[in-house]
Order: structure tokens, then C-alpha cells, then sequence
């Protein structure tokens, strides 16, 4: 089967970057809790006014969205097959398909907008 973004190379790649970027965010907040103890709310709020972090937080949901596609597509790939579940997997496949993105999307908006409102 033909990778999300053209081969299963550039899939694996992107998934792989995605996962830097990934780790680098929670690293960072793990560095931020570490060095601010004990953590209050003016300080957290402090945090996430600033601009810099609210882009990088914007880097993150978008890398962590296109990192769950990927996992997500690769999962249904793998296990919702006519093999596996018999005649209706193409439904099954679109059905699940649908209901990840509905999710990835409403989720990824709805973090942004208490990030950036």
C-alpha cells in the first residue's frame, strides 16, 4: 500500500521528525517544572504568554497531529484488512479513517485556541 505522503520512506521519515520535535517540547516542559519548584499559576501563566512558547506550542500540535495521522493510518492499514475483517474492511477502514481525523482536527483546534486565545 502507497505511503500517507507518497512512499512509506517519507512516512517513516516525517514520523521520525515529528518525534524530535515531540520529545524536544516535553523535555523542554520537563526542564521548565524541574527549575521552577514550586510551580504557581502566575508563573505557568507566565509561561504561555510568552510568544515564544505559544509558537512552539503551535509547532507541537501541528507535528503531533501529523505524527497521530501517520500512526493512525498505519494502524489501519496493518489491521483493518478484508483478511482480517472480512468483507466490509474497505467501510470499516473509511469509517475509522473519518473518525481519527475528526478527532486529530477537533482536538488540534481546540488546543489552539486556548494557546492562542
Amino acid at each position: 500500500m502507497k505511503g500517507l505522503f507518497g512512499s512509506g520512506t517519507k512516512d517513516f521519515l516525517i514520523s521520525r521528525i515529528s518525534s524530535l520535535v515531540l520529545l524536544s517540547y516535553f523535555l523542554l516542559l520537563c526542564s521548565f517544572f524541574y527549575l521552577n519548584n514550586p510551580l504557581t499559576f502566575s508563573i505557568w501563566s507566565a509561561l504561555f504568554d510568552n510568544i515564544g512558547m505559544k509558537l512552539f506550542t503551535t509547532i507541537f500540535l501541528l507535528t503531533f497531529a501529523v505524527h497521530t495521522w501517520i500512526g493512525t493510518w498505519a494502524i489501519g492499514s496493518d489491521y483493518i484488512t478484508q483478511k482480517v475483517v472480512g468483507q466490509f474492511s474497505s467501510f470499516l477502514y473509511k469509517s475509522y479513517r473519518l473518525f481519527c481525523l475528526v478527532i486529530i482536527v477537533t482536538v488540534t483546534i481546540w488546543s489552539l485556541l486556548i494557546v492562542w486565545l
